[in-house]
């Protein structure tokens, strides 16, 4: 590839997956050289080998992300243990509680979402949880779990950047109200959020721990408000039970 070798060249490589991984179809060789502003021939140089090795496979469309990228997040939830236990574990939760219910897995210092797991039904109330680093963690009850878990200098990170960023009025903004109420989430081991990053959502989560004590994730429900006040007592009961069971089936996967 002329005058792209080594750091640049694997960069290049990524954003090629990158740009068909956000693609709702197949992604024409023309598109993507546009996309990466290159020339058609380097577009083609970089697929090539992703091609041979099974990441991209070559339709008539273009190009879609291949098989070998369904061996890696095998690979990935097995690293993880995520097993598919969770899922029974999740069905359960949602059913008892008659909410919607979700899991969270952490990785590195604890403030990356690795994956994300929910169980619903139409009309349920559910968070916004996306993979990688969420500005939203100090609202959302799972992100308080990961906060209580994590290390002085992790959450010191966090408080630099993204920073303690206000979205609804509810949403805690300060440094000593925060480390007030994770203090409370490691003493009771559950958080809640009551519309603090959405209006109209409540959320109450519980730790996931690994076989070494750590914690590697958390199972959360989603309900309105006025749903949580009337079941509080009932719905953090469903979800301590279910962050044990989870918590059981990493151990089994």
């Amino acid at each position: 590839m002329a005058g792209q070798t080594g750091p640049r060249a694997a960069d290049r490589t990524l954003e090629v997956l990158e740009l068909v991984a956000r693609a709702t179809g197949p992604v024409s060789a023309k598109a993507l050289a546009r996309g990466l502003g290159c020339a058609l021939s380097t577009a083609y140089t970089l697929l090539t080998p992703l091609t041979e090795r099974g990441y991209l496979v070559r339709t008539d469309g273009g190009y879609t992300l291949g098989y070998q990228v369904s061996a890696l997040h095998r690979a990935f939830q097995r690293q993880m243990g995520l097993s598919s236990g969770i899922d029974g574990v999740l069905a359960r939760m949602r059913q008892t509680a008659r909410a919607s219910a979700n899991y969270v897995a952490y990785q590195g210092d604890g403030l990356v979402i690795a994956d994300v797991r929910t169980v619903a039904a139409d009309g349920d109330e559910r968070p916004e949880l996306a993979i990688g680093v969420d500005p939203r963690s100090h609202a959302y009850a799972h992100g308080k779990i990961a906060l209580a878990a994590a290390g002085p200098a992790a959450r010191r990170r966090y408080l630099e950047q993204p920073g303690l960023r206000r979205f609804t009025p509810q949403t805690i903004a300060s440094v000593e109200r925060l480390d007030e109420e994770l203090r409370r989430i490691r003493r009771t081991g559950v958080a809640l959020d009551v519309e603090e990053a959405r209006p109209g959502l409540a959320c109450l989560a519980a730790p996931v721990l690994g076989t070494d004590g750590a914690v590697v994730g958390s199972v959360s429900l989603s309900v309105r408000p006025e749903d949580l006040r009337a079941r509080r007592r009932q719905l953090i009961a469903a979800v301590k039970r279910a962050a044990e069971e989870a918590a059981e089936a990493g151990q089994q996967g």
